[in-house]
């Protein structure tokens, strides 16, 4: 008799079992009638003078052609609200080197199910996405057709879950996640975990005066590092002093094996307080400390008529898996949702009116970030954003900055593979920093122009090496027919390697039209 027991789950079961699930609920007679499915095609036709991003004496210019199919689906309904987009991109002309590829696959998928009233929930996402290798190589947002420090990222999480209220005494949440990270870079690997959660908060009955107890487990399987796990506990207490001022104050304790770097454990403790003086305003403070150090937190929210602004900072243990599987950026949406909510109250309404206007003008799904390299290990990351959103009667102009450190926890040889013996201490301790500014000038529902500008700075503080890349891009949308659109990009970058090394300079030019079949 054969047993399986002890094996690593087959690669495809887990996405079996989300897209059986997915599809249970698709074709449940309560939420078929919504579907909406929308197709179309998009051919493009680019040329540049440096398609590999490479010093002077070594670029090359190429003329590549595109034809992306594709399709997105949406239901939104009291059960379930799923969004799915996918594009397949076929290219022609980007040459026969070690780094062109003939096409790639982009997916961003969501859901979010009810399954039994006020009891039974369902979450599940899955994305296939171009990641860059390294924050020290040229960073390639739009010639897909080169691999040059660049690899396919494959994520998939399935979560389901019970929320229950206790009377109006406690309300009980148990979680169970199930998640999987793959790319097409041998060194990174692939690596699953498993995570448990469970939460017991006060209910409606009380007031003033609010607690929170939350247990968790997590335990990860990776196939190019030794397995891993944390676990925590944690308990709290809220305090209403008015209306808009919150105080709370919690303690527990952590416990983090990294596998290859041994365990960190101990108590934490943590204070904080929100302040919400209007609908519009908000901000939240905390101060603490976790095995790791001092822990400090910052959201702040401002809107008014015409503007929106925004400031988060937060420290964090965290991976590169982690960080694919929830992506950090600042959403072009949600600041286009906050910035139209004056003008459009219906919540419905004003997310398609969102996602028409990105369409529409070619905006970036999401302003300028840090780069999320590929590493093995597990870093200590503290993170400031912050974004500026302005919108006029023809204009909305949309800027982003960023400060990002990252100091690795864990033992570099789980990275030997993807740094190489010359450069192993290279992620051991980086800094990124940058800022974009969009400006989009629409004098028609059917013309449209941005103006974009994109500066990074990485740099090794372990090493004292460091990279910069700078970039302007200028699109013209022209909306021909209800289903068929251009638009027209011209694109200036220069950036250089480690301390200046291989300076590269590209002038690229691209013509698109856009078919909703």
């Amino acid at each position: 008799m054969t047993t399986t027991m002890g094996r690593a789950p087959a690669r495809g079961a887990p996405r079996r079992r989300l897209l059986a699930a997915v599809l249970a609920l698709l074709f449940a007679p309560a939420s078929r009638a919504e579907l909406v499915f929308s197709p179309a095609v998009e051919l493009r036709a680019s040329a540049t003078d440096n398609a590999n991003m490479a010093p002077p004496e070594r670029a090359h210019g190429r003329v590549v052609a595109e034809v992306a199919p594709g399709f997105s689906l949406s239901e939104q309904t009291a059960r379930l609200n799923l969004k799915l987009a996918y594009q397949l991109r076929f290219y022609t002309g980007g040459g026969d080197d070690a780094n062109s590829q003939r096409h790639q696959s982009q997916l961003q998928a969501s859901a979010k199910a009810r399954l039994l009233e006020d009891w039974l929930f369902l979450d599940g996402a899955a994305s296939i996405s171009q990641q860059s290798t390294s924050a020290f190589g040229p960073q390639q947002g739009d010639n897909g057709y080169s691999t040059l420090n660049r690899n396919e990222v494959r994520t998939l999480s399935i979560s389901p879950y019970l929320r229950r209220r206790l009377g109006a005494g406690a309300d009980l949440e148990l979680r169970y996640t199930r998640d999987q990270v793959d790319s097409n870079n041998a060194a990174f690997g692939r690596s699953q975990s498993d995570q448990l959660f469970a939460s017991l908060a006060s209910g409606p009955a009380f007031r003033s005066l609010g607690w929170g107890l939350q247990l968790s487990k997590l335990r990860q399987h990776d196939s190019v590092a030794p397995d891993s796990s944390s676990s925590g506990a944690n308990g709290s207490l809220s305090y209403g002093v008015s209306p808009s001022l919150n105080l709370s104050l919690g303690a527990g304790y952590d416990k983090m094996d990294f596998g290859l770097g041994g365990v960190s454990q101990g108590r934490s403790w943590t204070t904080g307080l929100r302040w919400a003086p209007t609908l519009r305003s908000s901000l939240q403070l905390s101060h603490g400390r976790r095995y790791y150090g001092a822990s400090n937190g910052l959201s702040l929210q401002h809107r008014s008529r015409n503007t929106v602004w925004s400031a988060h900072y937060d420290d964090s243990v965290t991976t590169s898996r982690s960080q694919f599987l929830l992506p950090a950026a600042v959403s072009t949406a949600e600041l286009l949702n906050r910035l139209m909510s004056a003008t459009i109250s219906d919540p419905l309404l004003r997310a398609q009116a969102v996602e028409a206007y990105i369409r529409a003008n070619s905006l970036p799904r999401s302003l300028a970030t840090s780069v999320n390299y590929f590493s093995n290990r597990y870093s200590l990351q503290k993170q400031l954003q912050a974004s500026v959103g302005l919108n006029t009667a023809r204009t909305i102009t949309m800027l982003s900055v960023y400060d990002t450190r990252r100091s690795a926890l864990s033992a570099r040889q789980s990275d030997s593979a993807l740094l190489g013996s010359s450069s192993e201490t290279l992620n051991d301790d980086t800094r990124q920093r940058g800022a974009s500014v969009a400006l989009n000038w629409h004098p028609s529902s059917r013309f449209g122009a941005t103006l974009s500008a994109d500066l990074s700075n990485t740099r090794s503080l372990s090493t004292g090496l460091g990279s910069r890349q700078r970039s302007l891009r200028l699109q013209l949308n022209r909306q021909f027919q209800p289903r068929l659109s251009g638009n027209l990009e011209l694109r200036r970058v220069h950036g250089d390697g480690l301390s200046g090394a291989g300076a590269y300079t590209e002038n690229a030019v691209a013509l698109s039209i856009s078919l909703k079949l």
